[in-house]
């Protein structure tokens, strides 16, 4: 089978694997490192004020929430790697702290934690109690707040690694990191303050997506449209898995003098919108359907597949053995890439079978020019007059939301004008913009037709990392409503989707009729 492009392909391996969901164990141990983070960010916070932080607690506390927490293919030897660490790290950054605050007084007794893991089993079941203390401590809302913060911290870190991946810094996105970790803690706190903490982080976050898109446009090129192939060439290759496009750009001067041809993935999609990339011959197009079904993207793909940093993955057994990642702790049965040395890909690219005969598929045009866009928008403005906007996000594979939305489009009145990211339909109240999976594209949009002063419906019907930060942020404008789909269990389960409509007001989809009427 060649699995490519299909817009009816409606497998998704979250649901038949259920993969995308934390199993127990796992969740414990993700406990115990927010734990840690908790205290490493309260100690953090006093020595960053005396500027005594080295770089290298900052890179570990930053690739430690990006790769371990909410993640659900982080296993026990990942644990190990990152409470190792810990135990070196934490007696440093107390030590510093009494050199500096000699007259501090309070007991430092956050080293004693660290003998409740000295093994794999003592670890689980420290997990476990400090999940059965916050059961006790605190309300369900209270829960999904931590938890809502975390997502959010997330989002935030893996932006600034990308941002910081072109040599740039980012003290105040840390600092917020930091803020955001302290708060994560086993007490009681009051809802108000976790709320202004998680408002303070989504807006940081859309300070450093900005960022990076600038310099992502300095130096391959303003965005624009792109005609993305699907099809398959006779050739060894190699897939790019995930959003890190300077990564890619890497992979892609190591292999330039080669006939490897490479392939990317998922968001991966995007770098095709910047004019650079279309200098690299071997960059051939997209393969797969993304991240949802990886399962069969990844059997299927004849070469070896390079994980970028950040990414949610599902590593299964029958695929073990091709897999490269640049992340600092790689999962078990992938091979590990260090400064760059593509040599080891290389070798099993030649090694694997590749595209024997190939396939011909569709090309898919994505992208949008901002200028042109922001042209037409005005003058169907000026032309009809409309009353409201409605902005209809990224797109998921479900059967039951192209339904609803192809319903919806329908209902809405006339005197609206709806700009929609995915589902498209001809008609005089309609603008499309196939941005594919760039969820930036509708935050620019947004801030531009909210300067025309009227009210926004916004409908998100694809959860990614980013989604509930973006929510966030959007709600805060005035006289704007947000509603949500049906998301994978890991991003939006049905208590926190509870949490974001009684705390944020942030609704969920129902049915077209219901949710035009609120």
């Amino acid at each position: 089978m060649n699995n490519n492009y299909n817009p009816n392909f409606q497998y998704n391996s979250c649901i038949s694997k259920g993969i995308c969901s934390v199993n127990p164990r796992t969740s414990a141990l993700q406990n115990v490192l927010v734990l840690y983070l908790n205290v490493c960010a309260k100690y953090c916070l006093k020595l960053y004020d005396k500027n005594a932080l080295k770089d290298s607690v900052k890179d570990f506390i930053l690739n430690t929430l990006a790769i371990c927490i909410l993640n659900p293919e982080f296993t026990e030897d990942g644990f190990n790697f990152a409470i190792s660490k810990i135990k070196t790290l934490l007696p440093e950054l107390i030590n510093k702290y009494k050199e500096l605050f000699p007259d501090d007084k309070n007991e430092t007794k956050e080293s004693e934690l660290l003998k409740n893991c000295d093994n794999i089993i003592d670890s689980i079941k420290f997990g476990e109690e400090i999940s059965r203390k916050a059961s006790e401590i605190f309300t369900t809302q209270l829960r999904d707040l931590y938890k809502i913060m975390l997502i959010c911290a997330k989002s935030l870190c893996i932006n600034i690694l990308d941002f910081e991946s072109y040599k740039e810094t980012s003290n105040e996105g840390f600092l917020e990191i930091l803020n955001i970790l302290k708060h994560i803690s086993l007490e009681k706190q009051e809802i108000d303050i976790l709320k202004k903490a998680i408002k303070d982080c989504v807006n940081c976050d859309l300070k450093i997506r900005t960022k990076l898109r600038k310099i992502q446009e300095s130096r391959y090129g303003t965005q624009n449209f792109a005609n993305v192939s699907y099809t398959t060439t006779p050739s060894k290759a190699i897939l790019v898995v995930g959003s890190n496009i300077k990564e890619l750009e890497n992979i892609l001067e190591s292999l330039k003098e080669t006939e490897i041809d490479v392939y990317t993935h998922d968001e991966m999609i995007l770098a095709h919108t910047f004019p650079k990339f279309k200098e690299y011959k071997n960059l051939k197009g997209q393969f797969g359907h993304g991240l949802e079904n990886c399962l069969i993207d990844f059997a299927t793909f004849p070469g070896p597949i390079i994980l970028t940093k950040h990414s949610l993955h599902n590593i299964e057994n029958f695929y073990r053995g091709r897999l490269f990642t640049t992340e600092q702790n790689s999962y078990k049965g992938v091979m590990s890439i260090f400064d760059n040395d593509f040599s080891k890909v290389i070798e099993s690219a030649n090694q694997s079978k590749g595209f024997k005969t190939g396939k011909n598929c569709d090309t898919v045009k994505i992208g949008y020019d901002f200028d042109q866009i922001k042209n037409i928008i005005s003058k169907q403005i000026i032309e009809h007059d409309y009353k409201k906007f409605v902005l209809i996000g990224l797109k998921e594979y479900y059967t039951e939301q192209k339904d609803y939305f192809e319903k919806l489009i329908k209902l809405i009145h006339e005197d609206t004008l709806i700009i929609s990211f995915s589902y498209n339909k001809k008609q005089e109240n309609l603008i499309h913009i196939n941005a594919c999976f760039d969820s930036y594209a509708l935050i620019r949009i947004f801030e531009y037709i909210y300067d025309y002063k009227l009210p926004v419906d916004i409908f998100m019907p694809k959860c990614d990392r980013n989604t509930i930060s973006e929510m966030i942020y959007l709600k805060e404008f005035d006289n704007t409503h947000i509603f949500v789909g049906d998301c994978i269990p890991i991003m939006i389960n049905p208590s926190l989707r509870k949490t974001l409509h009684e705390v944020f007001d942030i609704k969920t989809i129902t049915s077209p009729k219901q949710d035009l009427a609120e």
